[in-house]
């Protein structure tokens, strides 16, 4: 049997026909999935790792951890940021690092960040040019941090990089992979159920992404617990989101004025489209506008050609809920439970008889409308800011918000939802973000 090899490129080689460019680099990763199937043999090992539900009190004694008393329920279908007041963000930029020139622009990312995740409740760490022993340390302090009262844990590195992953500090490289480590939470109870960010505006490698001709001037631009809780297991890898500026082995851009494809459009989609979309939807937003808006100019000195180079961002999520960025009680999009719906996994058989009269009929009918309701007006609201020439948008807000919170008001609110949905509907060719809104099906 022949098995499959890496190819070796020589890249001098291969690509030679590039012209000498003010591009540097800037990121790589390669991280395959460990597979652990169960086995007999495993499982003695297993249970010593991971304790049973049953024993995580003992075992918390026992080991003196402190485990997350906010994590979330396990039927939750999003990480409701909105019942915690803040989250954290720690940004590593990397401007002047030894043997290559700056990395202009990289203050302006650094600008973007904090002003759009500080909209969120964001508290927004920022280390500038640090070394490599001066990177492990504060992730170490990180590591070791009380995270029981914030909602979402994020780092955002703005570096030069290359193949396998490797970053730049100021003087050394390090791995990605260190920093996804301290991610996982094995050791880190406060960190169960809570959304992990790592966004890494870095190239991953020299190969350039071509794109097809058009000819377009540019500017310089370089690479660049109050409920009670079933308990439940998790992999330890869950609930991280890791976004990359760029595809496995090709460089990333910055712009030297303006600052980075990638931070810069991040940003942008986050103020444009938050908290209507989930974070997951938004950074599809981000991937296809950075792949297909952005673009620089290389004159190919073998043919005299204007070669196009592109970018692809890519997405690697464990995410198991949706991500709604949302500010400390903002009610904003809600996927809960409806009153009288009940959650039951579909492979589960019953043991016991079936019941002899129906369930149903003892919630009474369905107010699922109403959320709904909320939800909308408040979609209507951000749809009549960003489009104010919408008069039916702009009527449809005036309706709902003149009814009342009363009983009363039930029936023209079912309708309302219903029309309202109809109507986005049929936006959605004008406005695609419209597509991701949860928009009321019920006949």
């Amino acid at each position: 049997m022949e098995y499959w090899k890496p190819r070796r490129y020589n890249l001098e080689e291969e690509y030679s026909d590039i012209p000498l460019s003010p591009t540097q680099l800037d990121g790589v990763m390669t991280c395959p999935p460990i597979n652990r199937e169960d086995s007999v043999e495993d499982k003695s090992t297993e249970d010593k790792l991971i304790p049973s539900p049953r024993n995580l009190e003992t075992a918390a004694a026992e080991r003196s951890i402190l485990y997350n008393l906010k994590a979330l329920n396990r039927n939750e279908p999003t990480y409701k940021l909105e019942a915690f007041e803040k989250n954290y963000l720690v940004v590593f930029n990397q401007e002047n690092i030894e043997g290559h020139d700056p990395r202009r622009g990289t203050e302006k990312d650094v600008e973007a960040l904090e002003h759009t995740f500080g909209k969120y409740g964001f508290e927004v760490q920022v280390h500038k040019d640090l070394t490599k022993a001066e990177i492990l340390e504060e992730l170490r302090v990180f590591r070791e941090k009380d995270f029981t009262d914030y909602g979402c844990v994020a780092v955002a590195v703005l570096t030069h990089g290359t193949f396998g992953g490797l970053l730049r500090a100021k003087d050394k490289q390090y791995n990605e992979t260190d920093i996804i480590h301290h991610f996982k939470t094995h050791d880190k109870p406060t960190l169960i159920t809570k959304p992990k960010l790592l966004i890494i505006q870095a190239c991953r490698g020299t190969r350039p992404i071509r794109g097809v001709f058009a000819l377009q001037s540019a500017t310089t631009i370089q690479r660049d617990l109050d409920e009670e809780l079933d308990p439940y297991t998790l992999p330890i890898e869950s609930d991280m989101l890791v976004f990359h500026s760029s595809y496995m082995g090709n460089p990333s851009h910055r712009d030297e004025v303006h600052g980075s494809w990638f931070i810069q459009t991040l940003c942008r989609e986050i103020d444009r489209l938050s908290p209507m979309v989930d974070f997951e939807s938004i950074m599809t937003e981000v991937k296809r506008a950075v792949a297909i808006d952005m673009e620089h100019e290389v004159r190919n000195r073998a043919t005299g050609d204007i070669d196009i180079n592109k970018q692809m961002p890519v997405l690697s999520s464990t995410l198991i809920r949706k991500l709604y960025l949302k500010q400390y009680m903002d009610s904003g999009p809600s996927l809960s439970l409806c009153d009288g719906e009940v959650n039951i996994n579909r492979n589960e058989v019953l043991d016991g008889p079936a019941p002899e009269t129906p369930l149903l009929p003892q919630f009474g009918p369905c107010q699922c409308f109403l959320v709904h309701f909320d939800y909308l007006r408040q979609c209507l609201g951000h749809l009549v800011e960003e489009n104010p020439d919408d008069e039916i948008a702009q009527t449809f807000l005036e309706l709902c918000e003149s009814y009342e919170d009363d009983t009363k008001f039930n029936a023209p609110k079912e309708i309302m939802v219903r029309r309202i949905s109809q109507y986005l509907e049929k936006k959605v060719p004008d406005i695609e973000h419209l597509k991701y809104l949860y928009l009321y099906k019920n006949q």
